[in-house]
């Protein structure tokens, strides 16, 4: 039976076992402050969602109020115009000219009413516009540039950090 003979790993073996070691301890650090970043960067992003989200939300209750308001004049609007188609039936031609002025009288007052019903759509389209303006005036590369300046502030103390490890 033949054996084979044990060999003692010699220093430069050692040598180099731990420099691989160091190499990948070295890695795992960068590895985990990438990942820091990207968990950051997430949160960011995730922010901006929430803010976006809640500013479009905070509009659409009071567009729909004002939709409503529209709906209801529109309404009122259809039944002063079935009630006046009532009228010109029964009327003769002689009261014509009668109703024709009182339907003119009752458009304007209904074009006065759908008028001011909508004053405020304006306004609410002006503000939705000046919000998404907000949010496309993000400066993704500002952003980024402050995230690189934290990471270089940060990597020091994490560096000192290590040392009582």
């Amino acid at each position: 039976m033949e054996t084979t003979p044990i060999t003692v790993p010699q220093a430069d073996t050692n040598e180099k076992l731990m420099q691989m070691f160091e190499e990948l301890r070295t890695y795992e650090k960068k590895n985990l402050r990438i990942n820091r970043i990207r968990m950051l960067c997430s949160g960011l992003g995730l922010l901006i969602l929430i803010v976006a989200l809640i500013i479009g939300l905070s509009y659409v209750g009071t567009v729909v109020s004002k939709v409503n308001d529209v709906s209801k004049i529109a309404i009122v609007t259809v039944n002063n115009i079935n009630t006046i188609a009532e009228q010109i039936t029964k009327v003769d031609l002689e009261k014509l000219g009668k109703s024709l002025q009182s339907i003119a009288d009752m458009g304007e007052v209904t074009l006065r009413q759908v008028s001011t019903a909508t004053e405020g759509l304006d306004e609410l389209v002006k503000d939705a516009d000046e919000a998404m303006q907000h949010i496309n005036s993000v400066n993704f590369q500002d952003l980024n540039n402050g995230i690189k300046e934290l990471n270089d502030v940060l990597e020091p103390i994490a560096k000192f950090f290590n040392v009582f490890r």
